[in-house]
C-alpha cells in the first residue's frame, strides 16, 4: 500500500477525530428523556416540565461570593459548604429528586478587559457538577444567580448595558455547554431586581420592563448559537424578582423569536409562602385547614394557571423551602402540602437547600448533611414526595 501523502492524512486524521468526538457526545449525552421513543428526539417545554417532577438547590455554594479567586474550590466553599462530590448528588437522586438546580455566580470569574471571558477552570469545575447530576439522568438548571453587576439600583435604567453582559456571559455558557441534550435546562437569571431601593423586592413598571428586555436579550443570545441542543433546549426566565406576586406574573413577557412566541419557554417563580413560617421566625405552625396558611400558596398555584399553563406556557417554582425553627412536625405538613400542589397543577418545585443549620434567623434550609449525606430531615423530605405522589402528576388543576 502506498503511503498516505500528509495532506490525505491530515483530512482522514480530522475526519476520524469528528467521528470519535460525535460518539462521545451520543453517549454522554443523548439520552431518552422517558421510556417512549420519540422520532423527532426533540421535546417541548411541556413534555420536558412533566417528567422534572421535585427537584433540589444546590444553594449557597457555586453562587457563594467569596473565597480565593485564583483557587477554583474555594468560592464553592466561602459560605461554609464543603466541596461537592458526586456522593452528595446520588444521595439527593436516592431521596426521589429527580431534578438539581445549579445556581452559579460568575462575576467573580470574568476576564477584566471587556470581554468578559469566563476563566475556564471555573467553567470545568461547574462542568464536573453537571455531569454528576447526568450520570444519575437528573434534570438539571444552570443559571446565573448573585451577580453584583445585574441587580443594581439603576436596573430600570441601565438594562441595554446590562444586556451586553448578560449575552456575553451565555453565549459562552451556550457553547460549552451545547452539546448537552434537553435534559440541561438554562435559567436566564435569578431574582433580577433593584438592589439596595425602597423598591427592590415589589419593583416598578420601568423595572419590569427591563427584565423582559434583559429575557428577550438571554433568549437571543441562546437561540443564536447552533451548537448541539440550543435551538431547542428549554430556557426558564423569571419575572421582576422572580416574585409571585399577581402585578409581576401579568407583567411578563414572553421573548420571540422570528416575530413569534419563542418555543421552549419556562416560567420561573419562587415561592416562600406563607412567608412568615418559611422564611422568618414569626411563625412556627402550619395548618393546611387554615386558610391563613394555605391562601399564599393556593393563590398562587391559581394565578399560574391562568396566566401560563392555560395557554400552553409551563412553570418551575425554581426555589422553596420552609426554615427550621425546630418544628419539623409542622415543615411536614407544609412540605406534603407543597408537594400535593406541585402534583396537582404540574409544576416543578425545587427545594432551596443552603446548607445553613441552625434554628433561628429564617434562613436555616439544611436539608441534607453535605459531608455525610446523611438527611437533617428526613421525614420532610419523605412527606414531600408523599404529597408529590399524593395525585397524579397534573391532574388536580382547578376547572
Amino acid at each position: 500500500m502506498k503511503k498516505l501523502r500528509e495532506k490525505e492524512k491530515w483530512i482522514l486524521g480530522i475526519i476520524v477525530s469528528v467521528f470519535f468526538a460525535g460518539l462521545i457526545c451520543f453517549f454522554c449525552y443523548k439520552r431518552p428523556l422517558n421510556t417512549n421513543t420519540k422520532e423527532s428526539g426533540v421535546y417541548t417545554a411541556e413534555e420536558i416540565v412533566a417528567q422534572m417532577g421535585i427537584g433540589w438547590n444546590l444553594g449557597n455554594t457555586f453562587d457563594a461570593t467569596g473565597g480565593n479567586e485564583q483557587n477554583v474550590l474555594s468560592q464553592e466553599q466561602s459560605w461554609g459548604n464543603p466541596v461537592v462530590e458526586k456522593e452528595l448528588i446520588h444521595a439527593v437522586k436516592e431521596a426521589g429528586f429527580t431534578t438539581i438546580r445549579i445556581p452559579v455566580t460568575w462575576y467573580r470569574h470574568l476576564s477584566k478587559d471587556g470581554t468578559y471571558t469566563i476563566d475556564q477552570a471555573f467553567l470545568d469545575r461547574i462542568k464536573t457538577i453537571v455531569d454528576y447530576a447526568y450520570e444519575e439522568d437528573m434534570f438539571v438548571i444552570l443559571n446565573v444567580h448573585h451577580e453584583e453587576w445585574l441587580n443594581v439600583p439603576e436596573l430600570a435604567e441601565n438594562y441595554e448595558d446590562l444586556g451586553i453582559e448578560l449575552s456575553a456571559i451565555w453565549s459562552q455558557l451556550a457553547e460549552f455547554f451545547g452539546a448537552y441534550d434537553q435534559h440541561l435546562i438554562f435559567e436566564g437569571m435569578n431574582e433580577p431586581r433593584m438592589v439596595g431601593t425602597d423598591l427592590e423586592w415589589s419593583g416598578k413598571p420601568e423595572a419590569y420592563a427591563a427584565v423582559n428586555y434583559l429575557n428577550q436579550v438571554f433568549v437571543n443570545t441562546i437561540r443564536s448559537s447552533e451548537t448541539g441542543y440550543n435551538q431547542d433546549r428549554c430556557l426558564m426566565i423569571p419575572g421582576y424578582a422572580a416574585s409571585g406576586s399577581l402585578t409581576v406574573l401579568e407583567s411578563i413577557s414572553i421573548p420571540t423569536v422570528n416575530g413569534e412566541a419563542a418555543d421552549n419557554i419556562i416560567i420561573s417563580v419562587h415561592c416562600y409562602s406563607p412567608y412568615d413560617f418559611c422564611l422568618s421566625d414569626a411563625r412556627k405552625d402550619f395548618n393546611p385547614e387554615d386558610p391563613a396558611c394555605t391562601g399564599e400558596i393556593d393563590h398562587l398555584f391559581c394565578n399560574l394557571q391562568t396566566i401560563f399553563l392555560n395557554n400552553g406556557i409551563p412553570v418551575v417554582i425554581g426555589e422553596t423551602g420552609a426554615t427550621n425553627q425546630d418544628n419539623t412536625a409542622e415543615r411536614e405538613k407544609w412540605a406534603y402540602y407543597m408537594g400535593s400542589k406541585a402534583a396537582a397543577y404540574g409544576i416543578p418545585i425545587i427545594l432551596w437547600d443552603n446548607g445553613a443549620n441552625g434554628n433561628v434567623g429564617g434562613e436555616n434550609h439544611a436539608y441534607i448533611n453535605r459531608r455525610t449525606y446523611e438527611w437533617n430531615y428526613p421525614t420532610v423530605i419523605q412527606a414531600l414526595m408523599k404529597g408529590k405522589n399524593s395525585i397524579a402528576w397534573g391532574t388536580g388543576r382547578d376547572s
